[in-house]
């Protein structure tokens, strides 16, 4: 009896001297969302994310949880929507993340942040959930930067790190600008800097960089727009920490490349919403939907609304006049249906043949090409790819070699192709639940998987 009102004790309390305040924020976050999400980014409701704030050493919080708690949470007295976990993982990050299969975004919690802070950093967290939800296949709105690329980024180049330092203080100047036309003057020779200093990157840094940008530079972005927003109502009890923080911002692109102990990741926070910001002023919100439905970059954003490359689009314009651009692409149209035909003809051809067809599965892991003949590799659709004669395919202790047509969708992370006659497949189940396929046409050994047998049809599904 005891120990049950101990623990009803400990739940009451949440997360002592933090409560009130976390409370208080996500009451912030949820009253932008419900009012004015919009006007964050469009389609954005922050207050339908539930927020898991982690109490170093103390605990978990959550807010905004709509039905029974996920298991581990208790109920809190006088908060509705919530639950507090006594345990907390020392390990966690701010983040987007799942919660029983909900998505959920995550907050880290320091006594050093204020309410303005801890508003912009929910709002931060939720537009990555929401980020992730709005994924489109082949577009870049919502695609992860390969953070990787950080441990191989130019930090010794001089020429890179200057440029990069002038950009940040081009963005400083634009951001305390006082006139619409010195914010585009501005914008121009921004992109002109950053243009020049990424030629001289390549590709696979450049895409990095856009993509971060994207990635956290929009959600760095919406944290500076709510906070904003939240400062222009006259009962936010943290108006001053909202001052202080649109200040730091401008400090910081000053200083962005100034601070060698963190990561240079940390600089694409400070241009994304600088940039956004002065697109905000250049455009008004018309650049966000644009951005998205155009497969944008938030550079290629702002070059549209400063007019940055009016020349090239005059030119453009005056070429798809001379040379009639209506008649070329209804030659495209036609031509791109005729191949989409042919290809599809001849994976029906290559799967049509006689003999026993194999279909591999795998889930759970990423589908490889161990070896390919790209004179022989040819597109049937967005994912999906023909290997005309030959593929080594592999998935961890999955191994196969195809001397055959093989036709890959790497959508559904599977593989096609006739192996043979039947007199000539041999399967073997092997230790463990492993199996071994030969023929003439393929050899694949796989550690664990499931197999079965539908007419001519033999399916192997690769296990984790």
């Amino acid at each position: 009896m005891f120990f049950v009102a101990l623990t009803l004790a400990v739940v009451v309390q949440g997360p002592p001297q933090n409560t009130s305040r976390l409370t208080t924020a996500h009451d912030w976050v949820v009253r932008l969302g419900h009012e004015m999400g919009d006007s964050i980014w469009p389609g954005f409701r922050p207050d339908t994310i539930p927020v898991l704030y982690v109490v170093r050493d103390e605990g978990t919080l959550l807010l905004g949880w709509v039905g029974e708690l996920p298991p581990g949470f208790l109920p809190i007295e006088g908060v509705s929507h919530a639950g507090w976990k006594s345990s907390a993982d020392r390990g966690a990050a701010s983040t987007g993340t799942t919660l029983a299969g909900r998505p959920t975004a995550q907050v880290t919690v320091s006594d050093s942040q204020s309410i303005a802070m801890l508003v912009g950093l929910t709002t931060h967290e939720a537009f990555h959930v929401f980020e992730a939800a709005s994924r489109k296949e082949g577009t870049r709105f919502g695609q992860q930067d390969n953070a990787m690329l950080v441990t191989s980024y130019p930090v010794f180049d001089p020429q890179n790190e200057a440029g990069m330092a002038l950009e940040g203080r081009i963005l400083e100047a634009a951001g305390r600008a006082t006139s619409k036309e010195q914010r585009r003057k501005l914008a121009r020779q921004f992109l002109a800097v950053r243009e020049a200093r990424q030629r001289a990157l390549g590709s696979e840094v450049t895409e990095f960089e856009q993509l971060a940008e994207l990635n956290e530079g929009l959600a760095e972005y919406t944290l500076v727009r709510a906070v904003q927003l939240a400062a222009r109502r006259s009962d936010f009890p943290d108006r001053g920490g909202a001052a202080r923080m649109v200040t730091d911002k401008l400090t910081g692109l000053h200083k962005l490349t100034e601070d060698v102990t963190l990561s240079i990741r940390l600089r694409y926070y400070a241009t994304g919403p600088a940039i956004g910001q002065l697109l905000d002023q250049l455009e008004g919100p018309a650049w966000k939907p644009r951005l998205v439905n155009q497969n944008l970059t938030v550079q290629d954003a702002l070059a549209d609304a400063s007019g940055y490359r009016a020349q090239e689009l005059s030119l453009r314009r005056q070429a798809e006049s001379t040379f009639v651009i209506a008649k070329l692409r209804t030659a495209a149209d036609s031509n791109v249906a005729g191949l989409r035909a042919v290809r599809r003809a001849q994976v029906d051809s290559a799967l049509g043949a006689p003999g026993v067809q194999l279909v591999v599965m795998v889930r759970g892991r990423y589908l490889g090409m161990c070896g390919l003949d790209p004179q022989n590799l040819l597109q049937v659709e967005p994912g999906v790819v023909l290997h005309t004669r030959w593929l080594q395919a592999c998935a961890g202790d999955f191994q196969a070699t195809f001397n055959t047509p093989v036709l890959q969708d790497g959508n559904t992370q599977t593989l096609r192709a006739v192996i043979g006659a039947d007199s000539t497949v041999v399967v073997t189940p092997g230790a463990d639940g492993g199996v071994r396929v030969e023929s003439p046409l393929v050899s694949l050994r796989a550690a664990k998987a499931e197999v079965s047998r539908a007419g001519r049809v033999l399916t192997i599904k690769i296990r984790s």
